[in-house]
């Protein structure tokens, strides 16, 4: 919600963001064009100290850039401290933080208050990190990750924890969702599963 109006906020190869009027169908305002000559890969929203936000993922560098909705300004400067390249990226529901995995193999947990990392680096996986979703599995945060590894693997934002062991797929994992009831939904080779609640 921007000024108690539902919006849908996409992002493309033109290099923008762009925020829409879900009751009208219309773009409101001028896009978002700070994204330096690279595709914008993922938007995700959330609410930081009451405001709503934008968090994007461009291609080129990999930056990750915080929007304020409302006044349409970056907040401070793009996330970085991976080694790699930022491939994937979620943001949980329950509060002001970012998920991202990179090429670098590991998984960061960020607050988007201060827009500083939230202890170290996830590790775990053996190949880059692309998928990255946030949910709430039994009542708990979670960020779930795919990886060019054939694993997934679930986190519990709350302890920075893996939660429960990591699961095999046959070819490397690309996407990854977590449905309203809890279930994840995996993207792996040509073929999507549905797994029960954990």
């Amino acid at each position: 919600m921007v000024d108690g109006c539902p919006v849908a906020v996409t992002g493309g190869d033109d290099e923008t963001v762009r925020v829409w009027d879900l009751a009208t169908g219309r773009q409101v305002g001028e896009p978002l064009q700070d994204h330096f000559r690279s595709d914008v890969e993922a938007v995700a929203t959330g609410v930081v100290d009451g405001r709503p936000v934008a968090v994007t993922l461009t291609g080129g560098g990999g930056m990750v850039r915080v929007w304020d909705l409302a006044t349409r300004e970056q907040i401070g400067e793009p996330l970085t401290t991976h080694t790699g390249l930022v491939y994937g990226m979620g943001v949980a529901d329950g509060g002001p933080v970012a998920v991202t995995g990179s090429g670098d193999w590991t998984v960061r947990v960020w607050d988007l208050t201060t827009r500083q990392p939230i202890g170290e680096p996830l590790t775990g996986h053996t190949g880059w990190v692309r998928g990255v979703a946030t949910g709430v599995v039994e009542g708990r945060p979670v960020a779930v990750t795919g990886s060019g590894d054939g694993t997934v693997r679930v986190w519990d934002l709350t302890t920075g924890r893996p939660s429960g062991p990591e699961l095999v797929f046959p070819a490397e994992v690309p996407a990854v969702a977590v449905t309203s009831d809890g279930r994840l939904v995996v993207g792996f080779g040509h073929e999507v599963a549905v797994l029960a609640r954990r």
